[in-house]
């Protein structure tokens, strides 16, 4: 018997197990070049790959995580966090890359930061957070992390309203990640407008001053998109020859604008308009409303 070429096994871990390897097992068998020991052999190596490569969702595993993070929470008189389906998803495909190169981090190669992961899902959020685990089980896992200093503040912060995990069962165990978001109150711009309006209005009444009357103006929707393009505010943008004031800021909670609108509380005024523009920017990586108001005599 002659001891095997040195070469042999390099040239198996040589093949892309993963671009058709039952071809290269076909056109050795039927060249005689494979012995039952070596196709034997091949066949144990894509039971392992395919072994090393599966990995799967785990809801029930997620769920009870969930439940241990917020009985932690409780019992600290802090609210419990509601679980949103976009941090779910964007989780789970977090721990699938991170299942998929047996790496644990916040940030693998080429994938977005976490920032932008949740920009991604259409989630009006101004906080996040992210936890991130390898573990037997959701109970080790959420130990693992209540006595790590940096993802236990993520558990407690009270700050956060909202939670996602994402857990996906692999042959090492179960990669874990846990999204946390102080998530706002959904609005389309058209509504933005509409509570900044009711703002300026209320402001008013309570400073005993008349109240103005709402005009259109669409071009204030474009300029307000042109500040956050230029990531710069310009109360100048909208000003015309009838202007008799104008307030330019972003807000990122559409209930905290009062204070933006204090300079045309008591503007001497008759009418005004209102522009705004959801988008992130240079000195924003998630997006927030940039908005322009305009009063006229």
């Amino acid at each position: 018997m002659h001891a095997p070429k040195m070469n042999a096994t390099i040239e198996i871990r040589m093949i892309d197990m993963r671009k058709a390897p039952s071809s290269w097992i076909v056109n050795h068998l039927r060249c005689g070049c494979l012995t039952a020991s070596v196709l034997r052999f091949l066949l144990l190596v894509l039971l392992l790959a395919a072994t090393c490569t599966a990995q799967e969702f785990s809801p029930d595993t997620e769920q009870e995580i969930v439940r241990l993070v917020n009985r932690e929470r409780q019992s600290r008189g802090l609210a419990t966090l509601v679980v949103d389906e976009r941090l779910i998803q964007s989780a789970r495909k977090h721990s699938a890359r991170m299942a998929s190169a047996a790496v644990i981090g916040h940030q693998l190669p080429g994938e977005p930061n976490l920032s932008h992961r949740l920009d991604e899902t259409s989630l009006r959020f101004d906080a996040s957070g992210e936890n991130v685990a390898l573990d037997a089980d959701a109970a080790g896992a959420h130990k693992a992390l209540m006595h790590s200093p940096g993802h236990r503040a993520n558990i407690l912060d009270a700050q956060f309203n909202s939670i996602g995990v994402g857990v996906v069962r692999a042959p090492q165990g179960i990669f874990v990640t846990e999204n946390f978001a102080r998530r706002l109150p959904e609005a389309s711009v058209a509504e933005a407008e509409d509570k900044i309006a009711a703002s300026l209005n209320r402001l008013r009444r309570a400073a005993g001053v008349p109240l103005l009357n709402r005009v259109p103006a669409p071009d204030l929707r474009r300029q307000a998109c042109e500040m956050a393009k230029n990531d710069k505010l310009n109360p100048r943008a909208g000003l015309t020859s009838k202007s008799s004031g104008s307030v330019a800021f972003t807000a990122t909670d559409l209930t905290q604008v009062s204070a933006s609108l204090q300079r045309l509380k008591t503007r001497s005024a008759s009418a005004f308009s209102v522009g705004a523009c959801y988008q992130s920017s240079a000195s924003y990586e998630s997006p927030v409303f940039w908005i322009i108001v305009v009063t006229y005599f």
